[in-house]
């Protein structure tokens, strides 16, 4: 299986577990995924999420014990709904089983990807400057520290919630690019910005704009 196509069937596998929730919008360990497709290389899965995160499709966290985790945003379900490029997405749809057991147990060989670093999903073949990388690093996590407290802010109501959660979304697309729309930018943090909880960590954040 190539690079592409192990990216594009973990993005199938995320979009398949984001339908099966509430709301769109939770984190998936890559551990899981590693158990379900029986997959025991973690650095090929993590240059497969790190590709698709690089296409605008997922965002990478990673918790406090370590384990890395992928939440499948509003592109990267339009891409699986598409059918992909590959034709894998096809084929695990005809066939789901050959690709994924029904029920995974993940044992410790399946826990590889779990210990890697952040630092390590930045692909050695692309290296970035240390400041770049370290920009990118903070403003990831201010982002993920916003999505947190709009799903956890029990004073906005679910409409709100879900159209919070893209502007958050689509802030965090806007400062990955390498040229970033100013006009864009200022009225996302405006929205943001109308809801208490979430002002500190937008000032935070425009510290690195």
């Amino acid at each position: 299986m190539t690079i592409e196509e192990l990216a594009e069937l973990l993005l199938a596998y995320l979009y398949d577990k984001t339908e099966a929730e509430v709301h769109s919008y939770f984190f998936f360990p890559l551990a899981d995924f590693m158990g379900l497709a029986k997959i025991d290389d973690g650095e090929e899965v993590l240059k497969a999420a790190h590709l698709l995160e690089a296409k605008g499709f997922i965002l990478l966290s990673q918790d406090y014990l370590g384990q890395v985790n992928a939440m499948i945003n509003p592109d990267g379900y339009s891409f699986v709904e598409a059918g992909g490029k590959t034709g894998i997405i096809g084929k695990y749809r005809e066939n789901p089983d050959f690709y994924m057991s029904a029920r995974g147990e993940i044992g410790e060989t399946f826990m590889a990807a779990s210990s890697i670093p952040v630092a390590d999903l930045t692909l050695k073949s692309q290296p970035r400057p240390v400041t770049d990388t370290s920009t990118r690093a903070n403003i990831k996590q201010y982002i993920l520290q916003i999505i947190d407290t709009i799903l956890n802010d029990t004073t906005i109501d679910d409409d709100m919630r879900e159209d919070l959660l893209r502007d958050a979304e689509s802030l965090y697309m806007q400062l990955n690019k390498h040229v970033r729309n100013r006009v864009v930018i200022d009225a996302l943090i405006i929205e943001l910005s109308s809801i208490p909880s979430i002002v500190p960590i937008v000032t935070s954040l425009s510290s690195f704009l």
